[in-house]
C-alpha cells in the first residue's frame, strides 16, 4: 500500500478575494482568512445589537423608560438611524413622556438620514405620516403604532 502524502500548504498560498470599482479596476484585495475574520466580527456585532434591543424592550415593558431610552439612543447612533424599529420605539417613549419636540426632532433626523438609503420609501412614508399626526392631533400621551 502506498501512503498518501499531502504537502503542507504555504502560508502565502491563501486564496484572495478581489473587489473591483465601477471602471473594472481592482479596488482592493482581501484574503479569505481576513474575510472570514471580518464576517465573524460583523456577526458578533449583530448579535450584540439584538441583545441590546431585547433588553431595551424589556425595560420599555417594565416602564423603565430612561434605561430603554439610553439603550435605544446607543443603538440608533451605532446604526446611523437605519434601523427604524429602534427609532419608532424611542419615539413611542418620547410620546409616553410627552416630549413631543424630541419625538419630532428624532423623526426629522431619521428622515434626513434615510434619504440616502435604498428601499426606504415605505419607512419614509411612515415617518411622514407620524410627523403629520404629531402636528395635527392633540397629544394624549399614548404611543402611536402604525
Amino acid at each position: 500500500m502506498k501512503k498518501i502524502h499531502q504537502e503542507q500548504a504555504h502560508p502565502n498560498d491563501v486564496p484572495v478575494i478581489f473587489s473591483y470599482d465601477a471602471t473594472g479596476q481592482i479596488a482592493s484585495k482581501l484574503s479569505v482568512n481576513e474575510w472570514k475574520k471580518q464576517k465573524q466580527q460583523a456577526k458578533l456585532l449583530e448579535e450584540l445589537e439584538i441583545k441590546l434591543y431585547r433588553k431595551a424592550i424589556t425595560y420599555y415593558s417594565n416602564n423603565e423608560l430612561e434605561k430603554a431610552e439610553d439603550l435605544l439612543l446607543y443603538l440608533i447612533a451605532c446604526t446611523d438611524y437605519t434601523h427604524y424599529e429602534y427609532v419608532e420605539r424611542l419615539a413611542n417613549i418620547y410620546r409616553k413622556q410627552q416630549r413631543f419636540t424630541k419625538e419630532k426632532e428624532l423623526l426629522i433626523l431619521t428622515r434626513k438620514n434615510l434619504g440616502s438609503v435604498e428601499f426606504s420609501e415605505g419607512i419614509l412614508r411612515r415617518i411622514n405620516k407620524r410627523i403629520t399626526k404629531l402636528e395635527e392631533t392633540p397629544f394624549s400621551g399614548l404611543p402611536i403604532f402604525n
